[in-house]
């Protein structure tokens, strides 16, 4: 970035240089000017003496001299040019007639005068010549010479002719007598000599620096005119750009009052104008903004902002309604039957808000706060539940009737936000639709999720939630496939389980972010190495609009997609969800192996692998374990290989811990087998 005060020097000097190789351009221009002008002047001078040359000639034969102390020469333009010449030079101006060829001695060239002369003789088409010389042994000062060419005509023959045939006798004896037999034989067009005018260079110089003075005084006067304009411009500059500045000045603490101040020239008036219509859009986008920031665009109710600003003093009590299992309803009917049943039970709420006394507030999609001031818990209850009662009437929503359960977490005792939302997560859990959560109640759990949940925010920002890769291996422990198993590398660089942070991930929504990192490097990990790999998702994975489309954009970038292989662990949930069907269904067509995992885990439903039909049942690790010393353990294994050999379905053991296992397991006809027996998870293939 320039600095102000060097570009101001910069430019300064810059002008500086340029006004004074101006001014001395200007100077040698005027100088040559005025030369030209002498030069002029010269020629007049010189054409002067040779009309009046001309003249004699003409009038001379004419004219009989009879007093004998003139000359009887007296009217030949020579000598009267020598007498004009002589009183010229009276007035200090040098004017003379010379000749290379003379008569009269006083016609006797200079050497820069004879130079002229030849310089005529060799350029014919010449009529004059002027030169500019320094000071010599003629001149003491320096001068500028002007010569006008003198030719013979037919009138000067009579004088300078051929003897005795241009000139007659008489008068060349007479010549001859006086001046000596010199200056004859000339033909018409000879150079005769030259009128020869000098001038000193100083009289230039001086009419030059009269003139330069003129127009330098002329200049300034300009350029005082100029330069008080240009500051009476520059001030009302300064003065406007002073206005808008000053008006800046009330811009702070948010207020963008509208400018009224008069602008003196129009593009600061334009300015101004645009400088209103952006303060008028900031003032738009800031009030949409705070809406945004504040209130819930779906169902114009306070947002979770607002909320946690109503809570700073603790002195309401804090009651969270979820509705249950929304995420399904959003499925099975649709997003936009899902947005109008949210709608509808906002409206509920705002109906009943009046009558219970309660504040009203929007926190998630499916999630609302709402903050009573009631002291007496009995009496909180039974409000509760009547609102619940109300609220979980059916809904009438585009011919589609729909029953909606709720769950209810509150914070009566320390009223803080932290306890309500605990409460509420125990409502789920237990199953309960109100949970109050108790006054007493540890909360070092929650701290400890807060510790997790930096770790894993920390851990995203520098790429290092990665993949460890456990074999599969048959039953000559040939490896057939590796699973993908998700680690956190925390700042000390120690590879965590997913046990201790994959819980608080779900609870925060970093979760997804998780499976676009796990997928995303099992993925190129297959591209780069060709390598058949598996991956593990959950229902909330699937549950995701998101990630089913990330999921399958991912698969598309396969070659061959059998390498990638999905594992989703056997539950309740997900025996229950039909979008689960749905999805694996599609990952199916796309040549994707299923895995089932954990299956045998709380004695699973055997209807579940007929649904699903998976390509591969993984053996829950906790009845591997205890293969060799639990005959129940046994049973059920032998049952689930029995069973998986019959719907066509292979089968996976995990946790192989020992030798004695892997035999055992392979007498009782499992496929293959994974297990620190083999390998530990590892960073790389």
């Amino acid at each position: 970035m320039a600095s102000l005060k060097k570009e101001f020097i910069k430019t300064a000097l810059t002008g500086f240089l340029i006004a004074f190789l101006v001014l001395f351009l200007l100077y040698q221009v005027i100088t040559k000017i005025v030369i030209k002008e002498k030069v002029s002047q010269a020629r007049s001078i010189a054409n002067t003496m040779i009309y009046y040359r001309h003249y004699l000639s003409d009038v001379s034969s004419g004219v009989k001299i009879i007093n004998p102390h003139i000359s009887p020469f007296a009217l030949t333009p020579a000598y009267v040019t020598d007498q004009v010449a002589k009183d010229l030079r009276k007035n200090k101006f040098y004017v003379k007639q010379v000749s290379d060829k003379y008569r009269n001695p006083i016609d006797k060239p200079k050497t820069f005068e004879l130079k002229a002369i030849e310089y005529f003789k060799t350029h014919k088409n010449k009529k004059e010549y002027f030169k500019v010389f320094n000071a010599d042994k003629y001149f003491n000062k320096k001068h500028v010479f002007y010569a006008r060419k003198l030719v013979i005509e037919k009138s000067c023959l009579r004088c300078h002719g051929v003897p005795f045939k241009d000139v007659p006798a008489p008068l060349y004896k007479k010549i001859v007598k006086i001046y000596g037999n010199r200056a004859f034989n000339y033909k018409i067009g000879d150079v005769r000599g030259i009128i020869s005018i000098v001038f000193p260079y100083d009289k230039v110089l001086n009419d030059a620096q009269k003139i330069f003075a003129i127009i330098i005084l002329i200049g300034w006067i300009f350029f005082l005119i100029g330069l008080f304009i240009f500051f009476k411009i520059h001030q009302n500059i300064r003065e406007d750009i002073a206005k808008i500045l000053n008006h800046f000045r009330h811009t702070k603490d948010g207020r963008y009052p509208i400018m009224k101040d008069k602008m003196t020239f129009i593009e600061f008036n334009e300015l101004k104008n645009k400088i209103n219509k952006t303060f008028f859009k900031i003032k738009k986008y800031e009030g949409m903004l705070y809406y945004k920031l504040n209130f819930n665009s779906l169902t114009t109710l306070p947002n979770r902002n607002k909320f946690l600003e109503s809570i700073t003093n603790k002195k309401r009590v804090i009651v969270l309604i979820n509705i249950d299992k929304f995420k399904e309803i959003n499925f099975y009917f649709g997003s936009e039957i899902g947005d109008e049943l949210i709608k509808e039970v906002a409206n509920r709420l705002k109906k009943l808000k009046k009558e219970y006394n309660f504040k009203l507030f929007h926190l998630d999609i499916d999630e609302f706060g709402l903050l009573f001031n009631d002291k007496d818990k009995n009496i909180l209850t039974k409000n509760i539940e009547k609102i619940l009662q109300r609220l979980e009437e059916s809904y009438k929503i585009k011919d589609n009737e729909i029953i909606v359960r709720f769950r209810v977490g509150v914070s009566f005792y320390k009223k803080e936000y932290l306890r309500a939302d605990v409460a509420l997560d125990m409502a789920k859990e237990y199953k309960k639709d109100i949970f109050f959560a108790k006054e007493e109640e540890n909360l070092n759990k929650y701290e400890e999720h807060l510790k997790w949940l930096k770790k894993i925010q920390w851990a995203l920002q520098n790429n290092k939630i990665v993949l460890f890769y456990q074999p599969i291996v048959d039953k000559n422990e040939n490896i057939i496939k590796y699973e993908g198993l998700v680690r956190l590398i925390d700042e000390e660089g120690k590879a965590i389980s997913p046990f201790f942070f994959l819980d608080v991930a779900k609870k925060s929504r970093l979760y997804l972010e998780i499976t676009k990192r796990i997928v995303s490097q099992a993925v190129e990990k297959i591209k780069n190495e060709n390598v058949s790999i598996s991956v593990n998702l959950t229902l909330e994975d699937i549950d995701d609009e998101k990630i089913r489309k990330f999921i399958f954009e991912k698969i598309s970038e396969l070659k061959d997609k059998s390498l990638l292989s999905i594992e989703i662990v056997e539950s309740e949930d997900v025996r229950e969800n039909s979008l689960v069907k749905e999805f694996l269904e599609k990952v199916k067509n796309e040549n994707v192996a299923i895995y089932i995992d954990d299956f045998g885990s709380g004695y699973s439903n055997f209807d579940y692998l007929i649904k699903l039909t998976p390509d591969v049942v993984k053996i829950d690790g906790s009845l591997i374990k205890n293969i060799l010393t639990d005959k129940s353990s046994e049973i059920i294994v032998k049952t689930i290989i029995i069973f998986a050999n019959e719907m066509n379905i292979k089968t996976v053991a995990e946790f192989i811990e020992n030798k004695e296992i892997f035999e055992k397991l392979k007498e009782m006809g499992v496929d293959y087998f994974q297990g620190y027996y083999f390998s530990p998870p590892k960073p790389e293939i």
